[in-house]
């Protein structure tokens, strides 16, 4: 097997573990807050977070992404990159306790400003933290760090919200805890500090990292609205009790980005290292092929048990939320494929071509839930995520191949859209539920009956 092949299956395994266990420690999670806190704490408690990731990549002007892309440069230092980037950081971190203040006027969260201040500030250290591990190729320490934090979270949910019923405040100090310990234990572990005595400040090579990154600020806000935006909106429109139900709902296809941030970590790592060696277009074509495979797999067989799965995972105050589930996996398959190609962007270095195509889906999205959201309800929300997404992995997909030369089984791609797209919302309409997502699952097989057969028959001759 070749090389870079062995590289990008190691690097994903790596990841796999970590994500793996990081996953099912929130999919576990998700039951106790549906339990333990009711639909308006629970949509506020996400809210608080929603907005906190909408400030950190003005502060921060994403220069962690800069650690990761420099810090795999053979051409840079990775101790002045870590540098530059724990700089910028800094001031940014002075930004956010100044105008911390400001949050008071968003009555909804005012009550946890200064939580929410913490987080930022923590967050931002803990993301130059882990890309710069990534970028060294501390991958297993990257993996041991993530599933501290999230059990050092899940641990502290349990103490503040069910021994000691804190509420909001319990969701949120135990949010901020499991960051600190993951940046306290990367910062030990990862000997950053002695990384950081080497290390010396080049203003040449800070300003070539703010040129990459600076685009990204508009590029991650857009990400933000796609993502988050529409939790803003549901709630000043419709309320937090409605909120919550959405939000609820939104945790479900967070399986399929399970599959995303495993592959789409050592796909940043391997399209970078190919980028810069031989730039094999067989072997991008064959990575998205297989990846956009599973990730349409996942999603149809995934909704065809969705409404019992919902009924016996969520507390029952947010059952009735499954129906929005089989929109937003389909729209989380689309947001894989469009991740792919994010991952290619930063390889080529075009921050622009990302920030527009983000740029399209957001406005988008937003547009569509503003426009729709007193007429439909949380469906707005739903729909306008969907097209975001679709509209996006298309308009990536397009742009990427005028630089690199991916080829794309087009007819089967577009059978496998339709066979989606037909299957979530019959199934969100409950329409023949059961008969409808079996046939969809037997037309997927049969599309894809070559595909498999052939990916079947190279790893079987790959490990003999």
């Amino acid at each position: 097997m070749n090389n870079k092949y062995k590289s990008l299956i190691k690097d994903t395994l790596i990841f796999a573990v970590g994500s793996i266990g990081v996953r099912l420690i929130l999919f576990f999670l998700v039951p106790l807050y549906t339990n333990f806190l009711s639909k308006e704490e629970f949509g506020i408690a996400d809210l608080i977070f929603t907005v906190s990731q909408f400030i950190i990549p003005f502060v921060s002007l994403v220069i962690f992404d800069a650690v990761m892309r420099f810090g795999l440069s053979k051409d840079e230092k990775k101790e002045d990159v870590l540098l530059c980037g724990l700089l910028v950081c800094g001031v940014g971190s002075l930004v956010t306790v100044l105008l911390t203040p400001l949050l008071g006027f968003y009555e909804t969260i005012a009550p946890w400003k200064w939580h929410l201040s913490l987080y930022v500030v923590i967050a931002l250290l803990l993301y130059v933290e882990q890309n710069y591990v990534k970028a060294k190729g501390q991958n297993k320490l990257y993996v041991a760090m993530s599933i501290t934090q999230t059990l050092t979270m899940a641990l502290t949910n349990i103490l503040f919200i069910v021994i000691i019923p804190m509420g909001i405040d319990g969701y949120v100090i135990a949010n901020i805890v499991g960051i600190s310990v993951s940046a306290l234990g990367f910062f030990l572990f990862g000997r950053l500090w002695r990384d950081l005595k080497v290390a010396r400040f080049s203003p040449k090579l800070l300003k070539r990292m703010l040129l990459f990154s600076a685009p990204l600020i508009l590029n991650n806000i857009s990400w933000w609205v796609i993502y988050s935006a529409n939790k803003i909106v549901v709630e000043a429109v419709l309320g937090a009790a409605v909120l919550g139900l959405y939000t609820a709902a939104s945790k479900i296809p967070a399986l399929i980005n399970v599959v995303i941030s495993i592959f789409q970590q050592s796909w940043g790592i391997s399209s970078v290292k190919e980028v810069e060696s031989s730039n094999d277009s067989d072997f991008y074509s064959n990575i998205f092929n297989v990846f956009s495979f599973i990730a349409f797999a996942m999603s149809i067989g995934l909704i065809l048990i969705i409404k019992p799965f919902m009924t016996l995972y969520v507390g029952a105050e947010f059952v009735e939320s499954w129906r929005y589930v089989p929109i937003l996996l389909a729209s989380a398959t689309f947001s894989a494929i469009s991740s792919y190609f994010v991952s290619m962007y930063a390889a080529l270095k075009k921050s622009v071509n990302n920030m527009v195509t983000t740029l399209i889906g957001a406005l988008l999205n937003l547009g569509i839930c503003l426009l729709l959201v007193k007429e439909i309800g949380i469906w707005a929300a739903v729909i306008g995520t969907f097209a975001a997404y679709f509209v996006m992995a298309i308009a990536r997909m397009v742009d990427v191949k005028r630089y690199l030369k991916i080829k794309v089984d087009l007819p089967r791609l577009i059978l496998n859209t339709v066979i989606l797209i037909a299957e979530a919302v019959l199934v969100s309409f409950e329409i023949r539920i059961y008969l409808v997502s079996s046939v969809a699952l037997v037309l997927f097989l049969l599309v894809n009956f070559k595909f498999m057969k052939l990916l079947l028959q190279k790893f079987f001759k790959k490990t003999a």
